[in-house]
């Protein structure tokens, strides 16, 4: 597989799990970790808290705005 449709595999992948975060970051990470010597469990850990931490703050926001707390 060339780099290039290794890159759309991935987006497509990251797009059907519903998976923004690493839809949007996957390349920045490869290129931290290529230039770091990071390894393969390193990658996928940085990537996969990336996606947590959005997800729990989406979350967070979400159930604040439905609450529909009154204005103080």
């Amino acid at each position: 597989m060339s780099d290039n449709s290794i890159g759309k595999h991935i987006e497509f992948a990251a797009r059907a799990l519903k998976m923004p975060t690493i839809r949007r970051c996957w390349a920045e990470l490869a290129e931290r970790a290529r230039a770091e010597n990071w390894t393969h469990e390193q990658y996928l850990s940085a990537i996969l808290d990336r996606q947590v931490s959005e997800r729990e703050a989406n979350g967070t926001a979400l159930r604040i705005s439905g609450a529909r707390f009154p204005a103080i």
